[in-house]
Order: structure tokens, then sequence, then C-alpha cells
């Protein structure tokens, strides 16, 4: 055993059991056959490693110490340097210094990106086809909701004149003793009729329209007492002379449309229509007893009207009440005047002017009473 350590421990004595004798050496103690009784195996570790047991008994006792501890580290990891056995299997020294030349790619890496390009290029391929074939389905649909449009026009057109038919049909004229109505001066009153009767400026058989006739002077076209105005026809149109006695169903208004025709016909060189309408918020603000006109506070009505004056209707004194209306129609300069809970006898060229002035001031009594409720 004491031989065994002056055959090769010096070369072993770093990385195996043998260190342990001799740090026990250097520490002074002694080694016995004990010792050698209670060995920890590091004989039969040798053994293991290089194959087999020493090729020859140890000649001796070691002749002392070590001198010192050892000169440095390690140079390399155990079992390397040049001559030394490999403690657990042998194995190649690690490159002393770095690679001459970089490592390259793997194999595959050039066919990947050559892959990823043909993917993306696919891939636009067919964001460009899914474009072509919405912005193709967009000017198909446009194409469509064109022709739909234009569709509807029609259909729309077609409808307004169906309305049209419906609502103002075409009536014949009206020929009498000396006279002839045209049709399209028939179908005027009838048209004036339904538009006032959607504004609710009449109800019912409430109202009257006149016209002094544009081709027989002094002619003068009235609606019969009674007529349904929202719904009238060639039935309900008569006509006399302006002047004369009231012709058969003429209402009691027929003097006092005499008397407007003939200042509307002073002012607009001949020719002349008469409006009456019960217009509801101007018959609601004459009912006020103590009051004597009706002044519009909007911009619209003071600019045209000024003010008008309410008039007491006296069918049992015509000859005083047909005065009274020349004296209020000047008020407002020969455009309109007010019957007390009778509504509103409006002046005009035509028929379509008389309209308008009704239907304005109407609009400003409105404004008038609505501003009157809310104490402004």
């Amino acid at each position: 055993m004491i031989g065994h350590y002056t055959t090769g421990a010096e070369r072993t004595s770093d990385s195996g059991p043998v260190f342990n004798r001799y740090l026990f050496r250097r520490l002074g103690a002694a080694v016995s056959d004990e010792v050698v009784e209670d060995d920890d195996g590091s004989d039969e570790m040798l053994a293991k490693v290089t194959g087999g047991p020493p090729s020859s008994p140890p000649s001796g006792p070691p002749s002392g110490p070590p001198s010192g501890p050892p000169s440095g580290p390690p140079t390399g990891p155990p079992g390397g340097g040049a001559g030394g056995r490999a403690m657990f299997g042998g194995g190649s020294a690690p490159p002393s210094g770095p690679p001459a030349s970089r490592p390259s790619a793997p194999s595959g890496a050039q066919s990947m990106h050559t892959g990823s390009s043909v993917v993306i290029e696919a891939s636009q391929e067919k964001i460009e086809t899914v474009k072509k074939t919405v912005d193709g389905d967009e000017k198909v649909e446009l194409e469509q909701l064109r022709e739909e449009n234009a569709t509807l026009k029609q259909g729309m057109a077609a409808a307004s004149e169906v309305i049209q038919e419906v609502e103002n049909p075409p009536m014949p004229p009206i020929v009498g003793e000396g006279y002839v109505v045209p049709g399209e001066i028939v179908g005027l009153f009838a048209t004036l009729g339904r538009q006032l009767h959607k504004e609710r400026l009449l109800h019912g058989t409430a109202g009257s329209f006149s016209l002094l006739s544009p081709t027989s002077p002094g002619l003068v076209h009235i609606t019969r007492e009674g007529a349904a105005l929202g719904l009238m026809n060639e039935s309900d149109l008569i006509t006399g002379r302006l002047g004369d006695a009231a012709p058969n169903q003429a209402s009691e208004d027929w003097r006092i449309h005499s008397v407007a025709l003939a200042i509307a016909s002073l002012e607009n060189e001949g020719r002349g229509a008469c409006v009456h309408v019960a217009a509801p918020y101007t018959t609601t603000l004459s009912l006020e007893k103590d009051r004597y006109a009706l002044v519009p506070t909007d911009f619209e009505g003071r600019t045209n009207f000024g003010r008008a004056t309410i008039v007491d209707v006296q069918y049992n004194d015509m000859e005083g009440y047909l005065v009274e209306i020349t004296e209020a129609l000047k008020q407002t300069g020969n455009k309109l005047f007010v019957a007390r809970g009778n509504g509103v006898y409006a002046l005009g060229a035509d028929l379509l002017e008389a309209w308008g002035h009704a239907a304005t001031f109407e609009h400003s009594m409105r404004i008038l009473y609505l501003s009157e409720l809310a104490d402004l």
C-alpha cells in the first residue's frame, strides 16, 4: 500500500482520494495498518478508472510529506492534459480559441425565407383578388341603387300625376245664357276649395269665393250657397252680373262680394277676386267686444297689412254694413277686412292672390293669439 504512493500518485494526487492522504500527513497523522484497513476504496476506484490494478506493488513508503501545496490550479478540466487519465471517461479538450469562420446558417433557412416570400406574394394576390371582387360588387350594387332610384322617381312622378288628377280633376266648361265659363276657371275654383280645406281655413259649407271674369267684363263667377268647397265641382259655381241682383242660389254675401270686386278691380286694372274664409284664429280674436282692430305683431303681418278693422256683421242693415266695409278696406290698402265672429274677406287681382292675403293674415293672427296666451 505504501508502494502505491511512490509509483504514480503524484500524477493523480490532485484529482483523487490520494490527495486526502497527503492532507493527513501534513497534519502529522501517522499512517498505520488500521488506516490501511479503513481505506475508503480509493484503490478500487482507481482500478475501475484505469481498467485494472497497479502494474506492480509499491516499492516502499514515501520519504516524507509533500514539500508544499500545489503550485497552482489545474490547467484544464479533470482528466485533461498530456498523458492524463480521464476519471469519468475520455474526451477531447475544448477549443483553445474562437472558430476561424462564422457559423453558417442552417441548411433549411434559405428555403424558409423563400417559402415566406411565396406566402406573402400569394397573400397579396389574394388581397388584390378580394379587393377587385369587392370593388366589382360595389359597382354592381351602386348601379342597382341608381336603377332603383330612377324607378322610384318615375313611380313618384306617376303617383304625383295620379294625385293631381284625383285632387284636381279636369272640370267641364259651364255654358249659361249669354256666357261660357271655361273649364280651367271651374278647375281653379275646385282646386282652391280643396287647398283651403287642407289648410283648415274653412270647414264644411262655410265660406265663399268670387272672381271677375277675365274674358267677359262685368261677369261675376261665385260659389253657390251651401256648396262644400273642399269637394266642389262645376255644379257649385254660379254666374251673375256686377251690380245686378243676386243670381239664383247665391248667398247673402253676394252684395259684399260685389262691393269687394268693384274695389279690387279699381286696384288691379279691371281684375278682381274675393275669398271669404272662417279662419279660426282671426275669428277667435275678433270675438273680443272691446277690440275694434287686429294688429299683427309679426314682421310679415305688419308689413303687408298694418292693421285690420273689425266690422260688426249687419245683414239687416246691408247699406250701412257696406259703407263700413269700404272704410275698413282702406285700413289695409284694400287687401282685407275682418267680420266680427265671421272670419276674413280678402281681396286680390285673382283667386290665388286673394287666398295668399287670407292665409298670411291668419298666420299673423295665430302668432298674435299665442303671444297673448303666453303673456309676451
